[in-house]
């Protein structure tokens, strides 16, 4: 399926808003991984993805040891394959981002393993995937915890009870890293 295709279908589609999304959700993800800060990207993540991360910060944690991902940027994102199944629009996403990786103690902030010297180049393959019946951006949402209106910017984090909710019936989802 085309952009164009994918926007018939969708007219709440805008190419350079996901682009926009994907390249906010990498960067926020290793920023939550680096700061051991996982809830703040639950919103924007699949569950899988959120206990896989969530097990490696822990992991990382009980060795009192920091993933750290230094001068962090998005060099490039494109757009690899649009497609759907029974209930989802999926798109494939080629993201080329840039930064220092490595692993560092948390108490005296040295290098354990990694590069801290020169940022590395990556490619990376990212999947989002959309409910075809999600609601559309101006449609008013609802908090699962507590019921009440959720603003169309949430940031997954309930203004009036502070439960934490997966946006996943009315946005696009990160699903898998490859």
């Amino acid at each position: 399926m085309t952009v164009e295709q994918l926007i018939q279908k969708d007219n709440s589609f805008s190419e350079s808003g996901f682009i926009s999304k994907v390249d906010n959700t990498f960067i926020m993800l290793l920023s939550a991984i680096m700061t051991d800060n996982m809830p703040r990207v639950k919103h924007k993540i699949s569950d899988e993805l959120y206990n896989k991360y969530t097990n490696y910060v822990n992991e990382l944690n009980s060795k009192n040891t920091r993933q750290m991902y230094d001068e962090l940027n998005v060099k490039s994102t494109h757009i690899n394959e649009i497609t759907e199944d029974e209930e989802n629009y999926i798109i494939k996403v080629l993201l080329v981002s840039r930064y220092m990786d490595y692993l560092a103690d948390k108490t005296t902030f040295k290098l354990i393993s990694g590069n801290n010297t020169s940022r590395v180049e990556k490619d990376n393959i990212l999947t989002f995937k959309k409910r075809k019946n999600a609601q559309t951006e101006s449609s008013a949402r609802v908090c699962p915890s507590c019921g009440a209106n959720i603003d169309a910017n949430s940031t997954g984090i309930c203004p009036y009870c502070g439960s934490s909710y997966n946006t996943e019936s009315y946005d696009w989802i990160l699903t898998d890293i490859g």
